[in-house]
């Protein structure tokens, strides 16, 4: 029988019902996603989870606005049984990263497109015409994911474990409502170390990792140049998607930057893959570095989990190190292009338009934990780069003593880049039109360029070398 011939839809309430436990799979999902991808061994797992977990994230805000339209003129809320709550969770409890892959894609993904489907049948289809035009684009692109996520595992996962995600499926509908904003469960673990392939050769802790003497015209300086902004990219999507997965309490809008952001860095990571790839380099041809994630995930003064510690993290990683590549990015935009490196100057102009947005959601949230307070700002972030930077002296000062020869290798490397540069340090002139862009205060410029990092419009010199940006 045809949809439009039928006698009876469901009523308002019972499609958002429908919607809202829709929502909620989509907004786990993208919880689950966000607290594995740091935990992924495989390069390419991170990638595909960084992206979903953003699309994820959107598809639930979409289906939220659409549950709070057909909430209106009504004193009801649309709301979630705890047994999703349950089920989802054990999903999260994966006990291996192979697990979690046939968890989500071969399970996860076929439930959440029969759901979708099923919405399509039931709900009024002229009552409810948005949420149908919706699905009809959310059924393609989850196809298209769940393909992806199969490719990532041939294993199909171990039967017992499985067998108790479906038995509690059955379920889902059990257990006392929940709101949509409040059905998320708390982080399941810590994971202060990010996670490489099997194998991987890492830059030792202390030392000054990868040291290209000529990263402009030396060809396989180069290569180990954009190695290096690789790590970055994937260890800010890490520490992004962690942010997410262990704050869940925070305000809907902040998931949603933390998300873009990730995904963000996945596609950088895509785009500085193949520039390397033009030069006949693949990631790990140089040793890895992971110390944006592991350096910047706890900090001694802050408790475990706190929101102190997801404050300093913000604003080491996205008001201090962002700020830097905004300025960084323009500059070598202009160099690069200069010496006919085209390519990477066009990847490196994509990439500084999102810095803007990662500086800006960095500065926005760092201010709403310090109410709105710019002089709370300021003296947090000296406080957050002076343990950084102090904790990093202290390992430079043990890898010195325990690694003098290499130590005085890096030394001379530094001197011939020194000297290939006619003697000069790099320069890093401020990215006024930038910063303001991101939302710069008068205060937070003069801060970073009090501090030496960068070189302001009234020519101040350049100061000692920035973090990695």
């Amino acid at each position: 029988m045809s949809a439009r011939r039928r006698s009876a839809f469901w009523s308002p309430a019972q499609a958002a019902a429908s919607l809202v436990q829709l929502a909620y799979v989509e907004r786990a999902l993208a919880h689950i996603l966000a607290g594995w991808a740091v935990k992924m061994p495989a390069f390419d797992a991170k990638l595909v989870f960084a992206a979903q977990m953003h699309r994820a994230m959107e598809r639930a805000s979409l289906l939220r606005s659409r549950v709070n339209g057909l909430c209106h003129a009504t004193a009801s809320e649309a709301t979630v049984p705890a047994g999703w709550r349950t089920l989802l969770s054990q999903v999260d409890r994966a006990p291996a990263p192979s697990l979690l892959v046939a968890a989500v894609y071969r399970w996860l993904y076929p439930q959440l497109m029969a759901l979708y489907e099923a919405h399509g049948r039931e709900t009024d289809p002229d009552g409810d015409r948005p949420s149908v035009d919706l699905i009809r684009t959310f059924l393609p692109s989850l196809e298209s994911e769940r393909r992806q996520g199969l490719a990532l595992s041939a294993k199909r996962g171990d039967r017992a474990w499985l067998h108790t995600i479906e038995e509690l499926w059955n379920m889902r509908q059990s257990g006392d409502p929940l709101s949509l904003e409040s059905a998320l469960w708390g982080p399941l673990d810590r994971v202060p170390a990010a996670t490489r392939p099997a194998g991987a050769r890492f830059c030792p802790q202390g030392s000054l990792g990868l040291l290209p003497v000529d990263p402009v015209h030396d060809p396989r300086d180069v290569g180990m140049f954009l190695h290096k902004e690789l790590d970055e990219e994937y260890t800010t999507l890490e520490l992004m998607a962690r942010n997410s997965y262990e704050h869940p309490d925070m305000a809907w809008a902040f998931h949603r930057d933390m998300a873009r952001q990730a995904c963000d860095e996945a596609r950088h990571a895509v785009m500085i893959t193949r520039l390397l790839a033009a030069r006949g380099f693949r990631h790990g041809d140089f040793a890895f570095t992971t110390s944006s994630y592991d350096g910047l995930y706890a900090f001694e003064p802050c408790p475990p989990g706190s929101r102190r510690e997801l404050l300093w993290r913000m604003l080491i990683r996205q008001t201090f190190m962002e700020g830097l590549a905004v300025d960084n990015l323009a500059y070598e935009i202009d160099h690069r292009r200069a010496v006919g490196q085209g390519d990477i100057a066009a990847v490196f102009d994509y990439i500084l338009r999102d810095e803007v947005f990662h500086a800006q959601s960095g500065l926005r949230w760092s201010r709403e934990l310090l109410a709105c307070d710019p002089q709370s700002v300021l003296a947090e972030r000296e406080q957050a780069i002076a343990c950084f930077t102090a904790r990093a002296e202290a390992a430079r000062e043990s890898y010195v003593m325990a690694n003098l020869d290499e130590a005085m290798g890096e030394l001379t490397a530094i001197q011939e880049g020194r000297e290939r540069r006619g003697g000069k340090l790099p320069e890093r002139p401020l990215n006024r039109t930038g910063r303001r862009q991101a939302g710069y205060t008068d205060g937070d410029i003069l801060q970073v360029v009090t501090w030496g990092y960068a070189r302001d419009d009234a020519g101040q010199p350049a100061g000692p070398s920035a973090p990695p940006g």
